[in-house]
This record gives C-alpha cells, structure tokens and sequence, in this order.
C-alpha cells in the first residue's frame, strides 16, 4: 500500500483520476458515515478503480428488545401452565366420571340380578354394560336344606345369638356372651311363643230392653276367641271392662238395636278418682221403611285404637233411652286386641 496512491473520500467529492485508482474506505469505531453519505466516483477506466472497505460494524442490543424478549417468555411460561392445569383439571374429571358409571353399572347388575332371581326369569343386562362383556352367570336355584352339617361349618364363622329384643332386634357375636347366660333366657322372650292378647265378649242375652239405663250388658267371655288366662289381663265385673296391663289396644264393638229410631253408644275410659275419658262414639240414622219392627234390625259397629293403662275401668253407654238390643252371639260383641306395651 506504500507505492500505491491514495485518495481520501469525503462526503460529495467526484473522483477525476486519469489513471487507475485504489479507493480505500475505512469505516472503523473512530470513523463513523452519517446516514445518507453518497459517494460519486468518476473515471475514464472504470475497470481501473479498485476499492477496498475496511469496516467492523458493531449491533448493540435494544432494552426494548431485551424486554420483549423476557415478556414473550413469560407469556409463553404462563401459557404452559394454563394449558396443564386445564388438562389436569379435565383428566381429573373424567376419571372421576368414570368411576360413577362403574358405580351405576354394578348397581344395575345386582339389581338386574335379585330381579331375576324373585322373578324367576333370566336377569336384564345393563345399557352401560359393554356388548363384548361375557354375561354374568345367573346363579342357580338350590333348595334348602333341612339340616346343616357340623363339618360344612366354617371355623372361622362367627355365631350370633340375640341379646335384646325391644324395638330393634340386637345381633350379639356368640364369642362376646357371658357364661351366666342361658338359651333359657332366649326360649322365654315374648316373640318367640307368646300371641297377642285377644279379648272378646258376647251378649248374654238374646233380647234385653234397656229402659232408663245407660250401660249396654250383659256380657260373656267367647273362650274359643279370647287368649288363654285373659281374664288375667282384662277382668269383666257388672258390665264393666278392668284393664289389667297398660298397652296400645284395638279395641271393637257392635250393637244391633231393633227398632226404627236413630241409636248413638260411647265407649269411655276412666281411671279411679279422675274423669272418665272418651275413647270412641257410634252412631246410626233411623229406619224410615214400612217393614215390621221384628224385621228392622238396625246395627252399629265401630273400631279404634287406644292407650289403655292399668286400673282403667272401660264401659259402653247407650244415649237413648226405652232402647231394645239384641245380645246374641253374632250381633252385639265388644272385643280387645293389645298391639303394643
């Protein structure tokens, strides 16, 4: 480069050589072209122009750039957990789905299946039962067995035997009964041989014109009804009805009068020393028919249910007097049945 003519550029200068010319541009850090520098080069050989740039050009990054960049991750980092958590949050849904249709499956096979089995007929299967499932294999009917084997018995099956019997039946495991215990005690619980208390009693007396009195008697055990030793439990005493066990009662009745006139009865209940409570009323209409007063039997029947307690003295009262009534097996009966203690 020593021997070789140099020409220094500036900005708007023409280049008039002869000759050939070596153009050296040198565009370093300390040399620095303003935007828009045109440089005009004019020769007669142009072919004879040589140029030679020497440059280093230097990008300094933006901060705008810079945080773009940092924004657009970020985004994209926020993006990629939404997107997991949905999809989270979808699987979770959808196992759980899953698991209630297995659920309701299984809950439309047992039923299908204790339908069939009380119908005698061959069990549904399920909608949400897949086609290429094998159907369950419906289970033979067996008879039952009169006796049980000691040696079909399971050791390990647990025996149970009952420890109370009140409103709800107590299953205890045999291995928790205490020595002193007993079957005796067992045999002797009420459910197991002892019927409900029935009492029923009968006119007395085939015709009976009750004239200024108010209580309807005679009375009669029926002994083919009535439990055994129910005297016991209720006594009859001069048309009066003691209540000897305190309980929940149905209690029954019916009157045939015979005439044409309207007929009302109570049934009361009284405790000694206290007023006497009602416990039910009957009555009728009258018999408007031209038919003979031997043939115009008019009867009335009633029936409720009532607490009855200890001591209570329970009769029937006729409201109208000059009454006649038939107190025959068959037409007129008062009768209790004890449900509940």
């Amino acid at each position: 480069m020593d021997g070789e003519r140099k020409v220094n550029l500036s900005e708007g200068v023409p280049l008039n050589s002869s000759g050939g010319a070596n153009i050296f541009l040198n565009a370093g850090k300390n040399n620095k072209l303003n935007d828009g520098t045109v440089i005009h080069l004019t020769t007669e050989k142009p072919t004879d122009v040589g140029v030679h740039i020497n440059t280093t050009f230097s990008i300094a990054s933006s901060k705008k750039i810079k945080l773009l960049f940092i924004l657009n991750f970020l985004l994209s980092v926020i993006c990629m957990i939404i997107s997991c958590s949905i999809a989270f949050y979808y699987w979770n849904e959808m196992t759980s789905m899953r698991r209630q249709l297995d659920v309701l499956r299984d809950q439309f096979l047992i039923q299908n299946l204790k339908d069939g089995l009380i119908n005698n007929e061959k069990p549904l299967q399920s909608p949400l039962v897949s086609h290429l499932r094998p159907p369950a294999k419906r289970l033979e009917h067996r008879e039952g067995r009169s006796g049980i084997d000691k040696n079909d018995i399971s050791p390990n099956a647990r025996r149970y035997f009952v420890e109370d019997l009140g409103e709800d039946m107590l299953l205890v495991d045999s291995s928790k009964k205490s020595p002193s215990q007993s079957v005796a005690q067992i045999q002797d619980l009420p459910v197991f041989h002892k019927e409900p208390l029935i009492v029923q009693f009968n006119g007395a007396m085939p015709e009976l014109n009750l004239g200024t009195q108010s209580l309807i008697g005679p009375w009669v055990r029926d002994l083919e009804v009535s439990t055994k030793d129910s005297e016991n439990k209720i006594e009859l005493t001069n048309n009066y009805f003691i209540i000897k066990e305190s309980g929940l009662y149905i209690i029954y009745a019916q009157v045939v009068y015979l005439t044409h006139a309207p007929n009302c009865y109570f049934i009361w209940a009284r405790q000694p020393a206290l007023k006497p409570r009602l416990i039910t009323t009957c009555a009728t209409g009258d018999d408007a028919s031209a038919r003979p007063l031997d043939k115009s039997q008019i009867s009335c029947s009633v029936q409720t249910v009532a607490r009855l307690y200890k001591g209570d003295t329970v009769n029937m009262a006729q409201r109208e007097h000059n009454r006649t009534l038939w107190l025959i097996p068959g037409y007129t009966y008062f009768g209790f049945v004890k449900i509940s203690s």
